[in-house]
């Protein structure tokens, strides 16, 4: 262990570590905060484009669910059904849907990244609005 140095101050070493800790623990709160945030707004976007079809409590149960041909996804299980993995990726593909596959067939869900450009006009924001759908549906996945 190595000693103080003749004249240093401890309590000078003690309050430099102190305002690391307490720097490094805001920064993570901030960064959760963040997080919190963009779930919020993810939920606001899904009452307004994804829970009629999907439900309030995306579970596939929206008042047009009947209606269509195939039932709606219940997305509170997406990480279930990926053993327990949250498909984040795969997700946010399904959303933003422009990279259409022929050999997938129909796409019954509405293609919500060119409806975002067409609001925004901005691929920025339409990767923003997307990335919150897709937190937000991560904050509702079945335990």
């Amino acid at each position: 262990m190595r000693t103080p140095e003749r004249g240093a101050n401890p309590w000078k070493s003690a309050a430099v570590v102190l305002a690391a800790v307490i720097l490094l623990g805001w920064m993570a709160g901030s960064a959760g905060a963040q997080d919190d945030e963009q779930v919020a707004i993810g939920k606001i976007t899904y009452r307004v484009y994804c829970q009629n079809c999907h439900g309030a409590g995306a579970k596939g149960d929206g008042k047009l669910a009947e209606l269509m041909k195939v039932r709606p996804t219940d997305l509170t299980q997406l990480s279930k059904k990926n053993g327990g993995a949250y498909p984040a990726d795969e997700v946010a593909g399904v959303i933003d849907g422009r990279a259409y596959v022929l050999a997938h067939g129909d796409r019954e869900m509405p293609v919500w990244g060119q409806n975002f450009l067409d609001k925004t006009g901005s691929e920025d924001d339409v990767k923003t609005k997307v990335r919150q759908l897709v937190l937000f549906l991560e904050s509702v996945q079945a335990k």
